[in-house]
């Protein structure tokens, strides 16, 4: 059902450890304005983000939780190779002289549980460990709205998600499949809940496919790194959405009904110029000195883009207090009246 109250929604967009622009914002919005969020849409890391925000009990304390998390991550190894890969690669390569010893081989070490079932690039368990750590699921269910978007992959069985099978699902992409926004407080099982989340950061190559319910999916920005949709199919009417690239667009036709403001870095936020690479080194440096810059420059951003606008949020909020408080007060002449 849509909500008739004025309603704030917060959009973190993905892009990898640029993540960390985002806590900077954040940060900045929980220390110098009244806005808080009432539901949150994210794909790939600003699910995650949006995971530790609605997890806990305020708005502060998510926030708080979630720059504490962001400085751990710089002390952590958290894109480490998949052995597994590596060993793959080289036995695919000595294949051709000793075909059967291969086989064999890899069979005995998938059995004995010493190489895992994938082909993903990192190993996934670093991330899977601190995202545990990181949000209670008990207090998830019971906190903000959450929704998380995922793209739909292919999975054939027999079939490694290798560098052929991440095309197919670029090219599904390309040519219309649609990502998913799926609400984290429906899923009551825990496992699939944490899949869920996975889910929406596996870049496909980097990390496994998950599977949900029967169907595989990985990172959601291959169909919709801007979840607004999400936040307008509940009626959402106030949101803010906070980039981590410089040029992404969205179509403001589409969003009529909502008032948007974004947040978007001012300067280039990729390490470095050239297109590409640029674009994927930055995706994937998690140091501390490049987290403590994004962290930064999050902040001033926020600052720069929110300064002038908050006496609107502040209108909002009071306008949904005073819808609340008369709700309250319906509700209790109600009551009084069935007294008599």
């Amino acid at each position: 059902m849509k909500s008739i109250t004025p309603q704030v929604g917060f959009v973190l967009v993905g892009g990898g450890a640029k993540g960390a622009y985002q806590a900077g914002a954040l940060k900045y919005i929980a220390e110098e304005t009244t806005i808080e969020p009432h539901i949150i849409a994210g794909t790939s890391i600003g699910a995650l983000n949006g995971a530790v925000l609605a997890a806990n009990l305020t708005f502060d304390q998510g926030v708080r939780r979630l720059n504490e998390l962001w400085d751990r991550l710089g002390d952590e190894l958290i894109l480490r190779p998949n052995t597994s890969t590596v060993l793959k690669t080289l036995s695919n390569a000595a294949q051709t002289t000793v075909p059967t010893f291969e086989k064999w081989s890899l069979d005995l070490l998938v059995q004995l549980q010493l190489l895992p079932k994938h082909t993903a690039i990192f190993d996934p368990e670093p991330i899977e460990r601190l995202l545990r750590e990181a949000v209670n699921l008990t207090n998830l269910r019971q906190g903000k709205e959450l929704w998380v978007t995922v793209f739909p992959s292919l999975k054939i069985p027999g079939i490694d998600y290798d560098l052929l099978m991440s095309l197919v699902d670029l090219i599904r992409a390309r040519i219309g499949t649609k990502a998913q926004w799926l609400c984290a407080q429906n899923f009551q099982d825990d496992e699939t809940l944490y899949n869920l989340l996975l889910a929406s950061a596996a870049i496909p190559l980097a990390f496994p496919q998950r599977e949900i319910n029967g169907q595989f999916y990985v990172d959601g920005a291959l169909g919709d790194n801007i979840p607004l949709g999400a936040l307008a199919a509940q009626g959402c009417t106030h949101a803010i959405i906070i980039h981590l690239d410089n040029g992404e667009t969205w179509n403001r036709h589409d969003f009529s009904e909502q008032t948007v403001i974004e947040i978007r870095p001012e300067q280039p936020i990729n390490r470095l110029e050239t297109p590409i690479l640029g674009s994927v080194s930055s995706l994937l440096d998690f140091s501390n000195d490049r987290i403590a810059e994004l962290k930064a420059r999050g902040y001033e951003d926020a600052k720069r883009c929110l300064e002038s606008i908050i006496p609107i949020f502040r209108t909002v909020q009071s306008q949904r207090q005073s819808f609340d408080s008369l709700v309250h007060s319906t509700s209790q002449l109600l009551n009084d009246q069935h007294l008599f």
